[in-house]
């Protein structure tokens, strides 16, 4: 994972000094927190999976295994800088705060709230983390976060890309 973070960008000529010791505990923090907020995407789609059926629980299977692979990805972040990422808590933790999920339409406008949170937090995290290989790695999944939420928007019958490429709301 290391490797595959390490070519996302940042090498070669013309890159930066390598970042001080503060840079790297700061980015890994951010790093850390945006961990936990894949976690909660992760529960929030398992838990979204069971309330759909047909396309709709593929489309949160397919959003689930991608946000498995962020949660990859972050935690190869955290090693690369030197840390050790946190342990996942029990889905169950992580569902404390989520709202009655009693519909598909409930279903999707959770899943449009989490993509929504995720794209403000990742945006937030490009304006502060320093290093090069992580600051890719971090658009990469931002990218992916509005598409999902473009996705979903399409479910709801609603504008799909002003919302989704633009802005996302603070992370809450």
């Amino acid at each position: 994972m290391a490797a595959w973070l390490a070519a996302c960008g940042g090498g070669g000529r013309g890159s930066t000094a390598a970042p001080n010791p503060a840079q790297v505990e700061a980015d890994a923090a951010a790093l850390g927190s945006l961990l936990d907020a894949e976690r909660t995407a992760i529960a929030a789609y398992r838990l979204g999976s069971e309330r759909l059926r047909g396309s709709g629980r593929g489309l949160m299977h397919r959003f689930l295994a991608q946000e498995q692979a962020h949660e990859r990805a972050l935690e190869g972040g955290i090693r690369s800088l030197g840390h050790s990422p946190s342990r996942p808590r029990p889905d169950a933790f992580y569902a404390t705060g989520f709202p009655r999920l009693s519909g598909t339409d409930a279903v999707l406008r959770f899943a449009l709230d989490v993509e929504n949170t995720q794209i403000a937090a990742y945006q937030d995290a490009l304006t502060t983390v320093t290093t090069p290989a992580v600051r890719a790695t971090l658009g990469s999944i931002l990218a992916v976060e509005a598409q999902h939420q473009s996705v979903v928007l399409g479910k709801l019958h609603e504008p799909q890309a002003p919302f989704a490429l633009v802005k996302g709301s603070r992370p809450t």
